[in-house]
C-alpha cells in the first residue's frame, strides 16, 4: 500500500492526479479523460455491483489539490462545450486551444470528471461508486451507517480531495480500495492471501509479489502482459517496497522465528538453599492491609474509558466481508485516532 501510494500520490504531495503524460513538451488537456491510453469514464462495475456512478456530460469540476507552479500543467478539469481543449505548452507555460488529442484520441473534456484521487488515485465511475455506497450518501440513503452520509461522491467526485475532512478522506478512500479490490483479488490461480504467504515463507526477497500487486493496483490484473502497457514506475514501486519493509520497519528481523532451546531447562530447585531472613533489613512502607493493587492505579481513568488497552472482542464486519469502518472508534471523523504506519503494515501482514 505505502510503496504504491509513494508513486501514485505522495511523490507529488497532491490528492488529485497529476497531468504527467506529455509528448515533446505538450500535455493534452484531455488527459483528464485518461492517461496511457485509458478512458476513465468507461471503467464500469461488473454485473454484481449496481452502484456505479452515472457519467454526466454536464458535470463541471476542477481539481483543487494538484501540483501547482510554472513547471506543472494546469489542474485537471471537466466541463461541457469543449470540442478542442488543446494542450499545455511546457516551454511557454500557456494553454494552446487547438485540435490536440490525448493517447486515447480524446480532444474534449466533456464528462471527463473521473481522474485519480486520494492515496491510491482511485478513479473511474465504478470505484467512486463503491466509495459512495460503502462510505458515502448512497449507502446512507438505503440505511447503512456510513462515514460520510452527507457526501454524494457520484455527484461531486472531487469531494475526495475538497471536503472539510479531505486529509482523512484521501487515506480512507485509499485504504478502502486496498481492502476491497487489492486484498480480495483472486483470479487465474493468483490469490492475494496465498501469494502473500508464499512471499513471507520464501524469505521476503522475491520481486514477484510486489510486481503483481502493483499491476493489480494500476492495471487491475496481475500477470505480465495482461494490459496494453506495463505499470508506470514499476522499479520505483519495488524499491520503495523493500526500503519500507527492510530499512524502516525491519520486518524480516521482526518476523524471524528464534531458534528453539536445544535442551530443556533443568528442574527447579525444590528447597531453598538458604533459610529466608526472618526480619526484613529494610523497613517497608506501611499501607492499608486490606488494599490490593488495581489497574486503576496504573491506567488513568481517561485511558480506561477510551478503551486504549481493551480490544473489541467482537469486531463487526459487513456480510460481504468488508471491514466495517463506520463503527470503528479509530476511524471516527470527530476523533480520529492516530494510526502508525507500523501498526497498519503489521496488521496487513
Amino acid at each position: 500500500f505505502l510503496a504504491n501510494s509513494m508513486v501514485e500520490s505522495i511523490q507529488y504531495d497532491s490528492c488529485d492526479e497529476n497531468n504527467w503524460q506529455g509528448l515533446d513538451g505538450k500535455y493534452a488537456i484531455s488527459n483528464s479523460c485518461g492517461q496511457e491510453g485509458y478512458s476513465y469514464e468507461d471503467d464500469e462495475c461488473s454485473f454484481d455491483f449496481k452502484s456505479s456512478c452515472p457519467v454526466v456530460s454536464s458535470m463541471e469540476v476542477t481539481a483543487v489539490n494538484s501540483p501547482i507552479g510554472d513547471s506543472f500543467p494546469p489542474p485537471f478539469q471537466c466541463k461541457p462545450g469543449t470540442s478542442n481543449a488543446g494542450y499545455w505548452d511546457s516551454s511557454t507555460g500557456e494553454i494552446i486551444q487547438t485540435f490536440y488529442t490525448n493517447v486515447a484520441g480524446r480532444k474534449d473534456i466533456e464528462g471527463c470528471c473521473w481522474w485519480g484521487r486520494g492515496a491510491l488515485q482511485t478513479k473511474g465511475p465504478c470505484s467512486v461508486g463503491k466509495i459512495n455506497y460503502y462510505l458515502g450518501k448512497k449507502g446512507a440513503d438505503i440505511g447503512r451507517d456510513t462515514l460520510y452520509p452527507s457526501i454524494d461522491f457520484c455527484q461531486f467526485p472531487e469531494a475526495l480531495c475538497a471536503s472539510a475532512d479531505d486529509k482523512n478522506l484521501r487515506w480512507n478512500a485509499g485504504l478502502f480500495e486496498w481492502a476491497e479490490r487489492i486484498q480480495r483479488y483472486n483470479a487465474d490461480d493468483w490469490n492475494y492471501d496465498s501469494e502473500l504467504d508464499k512471499f513471507i515463507q520464501g524469505g521476503m526477497t522475491s520481486n514477484a509479489f510486489i510486481t503483481a500487486v502493483s499491476r493489480i493496483v494500476s492495471r487491475k490484473c496481475h500477470r505480465q502482459g495482461c494490459s496494453k502497457v506495463e505499470v508506470r514506475m514499476l522499479d520505483e514501486r519495488t524499491r520503495h517496497f523493500f526500503m519500507i519493509m527492510n530499512d524502516i520497519f525491519e520486518l524480516p528481523m521482526l518476523l524471524a522465528t528464534p531458534n528453539p532451546t536445544p535442551n530443556p531447562t533443568p528442574d527447579p530447585t525444590r528447597r531453598p538453599s538458604l533459610k529466608p531472613t526472618m526480619n526484613p533489613t529494610i523497613e517497608i512502607q506501611k499501607t492499608n492491609p486490606n488494599e490490593r493493587p488495581s489497574m486503576a492505579n496504573i491506567i488513568s481513568t481517561d485511558e480506561a474509558n477510551n478503551g486504549l488497552l481493551v480490544p473489541n472482542p467482537n469486531p463487526t464486519t459487513f456480510s460481504d466481508g468488508l471491514i466495517r469502518l463506520e463503527d470503528n472508534a479509530a476511524r471516527r471523523k470527530d476523533g480520529l485516532a492516530p494510526l502508525s504506519l507500523t501498526s497498519i503494515l503489521l496488521a496487513w501482514l
